[in-house]
């Protein structure tokens, strides 16, 4: 014992014409940083030597615990990722994954739904954006460190996981026994609706998101008269495939700004006129699961009154992350930045709201007890939704769609005022200066 404790004086002794004296201000400063890290590293080499259960002190999970403990005084995007949660990170991004398909978030303390991923087991369960995670298998979430949530969830195909949920109105917790699948994040879908209207789903932003968009508006840009782009339950992604699929539909002017640890460090994003569908009109719809990347998109188009958005507010994270590397194989995902629409509206923790608001309504469509667009300070003047599903043949035509479809009540909200087409004019919607 006195044998190590002398080693260990010795070690730290070497450190000390680090820190001589007449140093400027910068050099004080780094010095100081430098003091913090020797004493977190004193700690550590003490418990590693001198705690009476040496089975018990591990040096790597020690080093991530005080990470988390750094990070945890931050926001909730930050974060330390060992080296399997980084590898998942990846392969999300990259889109697939084995687990029960779910986009999680966590606030105060929670873990909330972001959104389920199109056709996983979660959504197909019937889990929703919104819900609270309460247990996995039994164990209550204070008793699992958050950041382990994911691999508790994550697994072989073809085995169980129990989750309990906790719905907001919902009278009991409800339970879901839910079987691993591989997960394939088809980045974008499209469903034919009717000949002349085009629906694409971005479901997250991938790598190829813009390019496989852009195929699909390509594909139908000599019958389309509209389209509907669904953002619902879109958890973001990647930040370039966000502006470049903003790119296709406006020809100049900003899409989004970041603003980084000063107001000096600031960079915009802007359109280019080639390869830009200006003239189709559009519908995007929006949800609370609709976040991070998919904000960007809508607050952009709705800036510059591109598009007529639809559905409820969205989520509110309007921070940037960036993933770095560490020696050991790990990652950091730090927060870096804040992100602003083209009119500098800040969407952190307000999200971004439609300009039509439409609740989804599960089973037949219906308007009664629907919030109305002329709720809206600077609301649209048009008929209510049911006049306009019945005009033009509108009904008949929602009536041969696939029957998810014409169940879904903001789909048929859009595609009702895509038809009427008495928002659009030229090249913009019509809408108030005010909104």
């Amino acid at each position: 014992m006195h044998f190590r404790l002398r080693n260990l004086a010795l070690l730290f002794a070497f450190a000390t014409p680090l820190f001589a004296a007449d140093k400027n201000a910068e050099e004080k400063d780094i010095e100081q940083r430098y003091r913090s890290l020797e004493t977190l590293a004193r700690g550590l080499y003490y418990l590693e030597n001198l705690y009476v259960d040496p089975a018990k002190v591990k040096p790597e999970e020690m080093t991530y615990q005080a990470l988390r403990g750094i990070v945890s005084s931050l926001d909730p995007h930050t974060m330390i990722l060992p080296r399997k949660a980084f590898d998942q990170f990846t392969s999300d991004t990259q889109g697939k994954f084995g687990g029960v398909g779910v986009i999680v978030s966590t606030e105060k303390g929670k873990l909330l739904v972001v959104s389920p991923i199109d056709d996983s087991p979660a959504a197909k369960a019937g889990i929703l954006a919104g819900d609270e995670i309460v247990a996995i298998d039994d164990v209550a979430l204070d008793k699992i460190k958050v950041n382990d949530t994911s691999d508790l969830m994550r697994g072989k195909p073809n085995t169980k996981v129990k989750i309990q949920i906790r719905r907001k109105d919902a009278p009991n917790l409800l339970n879901f026994v839910l079987v691993r699948e591989i997960i394939k994040v088809k980045s974008v879908r499209s469903e034919d609706l009717t000949h002349d209207v085009v629906y694409a789903r971005i479901a997250s932003f991938q790598d190829n998101t813009a390019e496989e968009l852009k195929a699909i508006v390509e594909k139908n840009s000599k019958t389309a008269k509209g389209m509907i782009l669904d953002l619902r339950d879109n958890p973001g992604g990647l930040l370039d495939q966000a502006v470049k699929v903003v790119d296709l539909f406006i020809e100049s002017g900003v899409i989004v700004s970041t603003v980084g640890r000063t107001d000096k460090d600031v960079e915009r994003e802007y359109a280019h006129k080639k390869g830009t569908y200006a003239d189709l009109p559009l519908v995007v719809l929006i949800n609370g699961g609709s976040a991070s990347a998919s904000e960007i998109v809508a607050g952009a188009l709705q800036d510059h009154e591109r598009a007529l958005l639809m559905g409820t507010t969205s989520f509110g994270k309007g921070s940037v992350q960036t993933l770095v590397s560490l020696p050991d194989q790990s990652g950091l995902k730090i927060t870096v930045a804040r992100y602003f629409t083209p009119k500098d509206r800040s969407i952190q923790a307000k999200g971004i709201t439609p300009d039509v608001v439409v609740t989804y309504q599960q089973g037949e469509v219906k308007t009664e007890g629907m919030r109305k667009e002329s709720d809206l300070k600077g609301h649209i003047e048009s008929h209510d939704l049911s006049d306009l599903a019945k005009t033009s043949g509108i009904s008949t035509e929602i009536q041969a769609w696939p029957a998810g479809a014409k169940q879904d009540n903001q789909l048929v909200a859009a595609y009702s005022f895509l038809r009427s087409m008495r928002f659009f004019d030229g090249k913009k919607i019509k809408m108030p200066a005010t909104r």
